[in-house]
């Protein structure tokens, strides 16, 4: 007990300190939990949640990804964080499901534009276009990783590199954000987010 309370006062003085907020301290992001192929991290300290990758097992085109208000009772407020001692977890569409090369292939990875360019073979990148719909919670994007390319080995062996792109609409209730034309942009700045891989 004396060891928690020493812990929690050392925090206090650290975000006293740095003029951080309890939401940005990634060691109160302590459990994971999963939710309709979303994963999420969460911060009891806080109340607060930030969603990490959402897991495509099976595509419909023009597929709708809608971020939950709320997992378990408590407030998704950020997209992408880091969990407990700073782990990386990037808010991503991962096609994993669809990698179909043997283990041991070198088309049995995740790619990005930089690791496509070094490829030798013939290869074609398909845009996998989903409508990610995002309310009125969400007061930060913190880590957003969508330079993913998955490869497919088709029957005549040719290669395909799948690559998730979004049109976002933001809801209007939402005080940080709003959408224009599928864009995502900061309601302070006018300025649009990167990190999204944005369908034309």
């Amino acid at each position: 007990m004396k060891k928690f309370i020493a812990l929690i006062t050392v925090l206090a003085c650290v975000l006293m300190l740095s003029g951080c907020t309890a939401e940005e301290i990634s060691l109160l992001y302590s459990e994971f939990g999963y939710e309709d192929n979303f994963n999420f991290a969460v911060n009891k300290t806080a109340n607060c949640c930030f969603v990490s990758n959402y897991d495509c097992t099976e595509y419909t085109e023009d597929m709708e990804l809608t971020v939950p208000d709320e997992f378990n009772g408590v407030p998704v407020k950020r997209l992408g964080g880091y969990f407990g001692r700073g782990l990386p977890c990037p808010f991503l569409i991962s096609l994993s499901e669809y990698i179909n090369a043997p283990e041991g292939s070198e088309y049995c990875g995740i790619y990005n534009e930089a690791s496509l360019s070094r490829i030798d073979d013939e290869y074609t990148v398909e845009n996998i276009r989903f409508i990610l719909n995002i309310g009125k919670n969400i007061d930060t994007v913190e880590y957003v990783e969508m330079d993913t390319y998955y490869p497919h080995i088709n029957d005549d062996g040719s290669i395909t590199f799948y690559h998730p792109v979004v049109y976002i609409n933001c809801s209007e209730e939402n005080r940080h954000f709003y959408s224009k034309d599928g864009k995502l942009y900061g309601k302070a700045t006018d300025i649009i987010i990167y990190g999204f891989a944005y369908a034309e």
